[in-house]
């Protein structure tokens, strides 16, 4: 648990260290600050890679959005709101698509990753999260005093809390999710979001690392081997234990089965919705960073050392696949037509599947 908690620590700390530095006295918060221009795009430190359509779109430090519409040979800058580490994108379309971030941002795209506006930070959830469980409190809800203080202190110096991931079922109901148990849920674009902080079995407030679904069946990878698995008769996140003991960074749905991805190579399986889980032998020693499912039924997982991993049909073994270059990896997109892109901190790679 402290190997976990300090690894994810210092994985925040590297992101936001960058848009931090050099502070003066005429210092713009982040969240008013647009991006600047990166001159080495291929080589940028990137967090997050997503499919929109034909194109990839990649998010990364000081607001760094990118795009690349010949899979991930080259690659544009365009121009986004922010200057906040972005952490996660997400495209449940080929327009529409959301990137999330330190400071709590949230932005939006709908023409397909060409331009961005932000709906949504920190200072916003600041206000409304207090707002919305001082509300519950005082009409009677015990409960909601400990989110009510929990809240308090975690907003008490300002929109600290990062979004690590974000996942839409279509083009109307998302998720957003990130540290100390922040939850959020819209179900009409982003216009507005809700706390679904209440309505997950996280009474400790883990930090939610990553958030995946395929239909219905909505997971979020968590700490201390947690995965939070949504039950849509209680409308409620449950609990799930796998057996493991340390963080999950990665995880992804299918119909078929959840995978997911964290230190030391830990991976786990569920092939029945969740309900029981099994490890697996990924041959790798160091933190696994991303899942990515294959149509096929296969999975490819990341490596922070730059290895990508891929699974068979039946998720019994794995074998490595070749990328253009090491990198350390922090994220897969696959493309139409099977080509695999993966993004990390030394910038872009291309992957060849077997």
């Amino acid at each position: 648990m402290v190997v976990a908690r300090n690894l994810f620590l210092m994985f925040l700390f590297s992101c936001c260290l960058p848009a931090f530095a050099g502070q003066t006295s005429d210092f713009i918060d982040p969240l008013d600050r647009p991006a600047s221009a990166v001159r080495n795009l291929t080589g940028a430190h990137l967090n997050a890679v997503a499919a929109a359509g034909d194109r990839l779109v990649a998010v990364g430090v000081r607001g760094l959005i990118m795009n690349s519409d010949d899979a991930g040979a080259t690659w544009r800058q365009v121009d986004s709101p922010v200057s906040s580490d972005l952490l996660g994108v997400d495209f449940p379309t080929p327009q529409q698509g959301w990137a999330v971030g330190h400071e709590g941002v949230v932005l939006h795209s709908a023409d397909q990753g060409k331009s961005w506006v932000k709906q949504y930070d920190g200072r916003q959830a600041a206000k409304e999260l207090v707002e919305h469980y001082t509300k519950l409190a005082e009409g009677g809800d015990e409960a909601a005093l400990a989110y009510l203080d929990g809240v308090k202190l975690n907003y008490k110096d300002g929109p600290e809390q990062a979004l690590m991931d974000v996942w839409f079922a279509d083009d109307q109901r998302g998720f957003v999710a990130g540290t100390f148990g922040t939850l959020l849920g819209t179900e009409d674009g982003g216009k507005t979001w809700v706390s679904w902080m209440e309505r997950v079995d996280n009474p400790d407030f883990l930090h939610y690392l990553a958030i995946s679904g395929s239909g219905e069946q909505v997971f979020i990878a968590s700490e201390r081997g947690i995965v939070f698995r949504f039950n849509k008769g209680s409308g409620r996140f449950d609990l799930v234990e796998t057996g493991y003991s340390g963080s999950f960074f990665g995880i992804d749905v299918t119909p078929q089965a959840v995978v997911a991805a964290g230190l030391r190579g830990t991976a786990y399986k569920s092939l029945d919705q969740g309900a029981s889980w099994s490890s697996m032998q990924t041959g790798v020693k160091v933190a696994l960073s991303d899942v990515q499912a294959l149509p096929d039924s296969r999975f490819l997982l990341a490596s922070v050392d730059g290895r990508v991993i891929i699974s068979d049909a039946k998720l019994d073994a794995f074998q490595s696949v070749s990328t253009s270059r090491p990198g350390r990896f922090s994220s897969l997109a696959l493309l139409p037509g099977g080509k695999v892109v993966t993004v990390g901190y030394s910038g872009v790679r291309q992957v060849g599947l077997r």
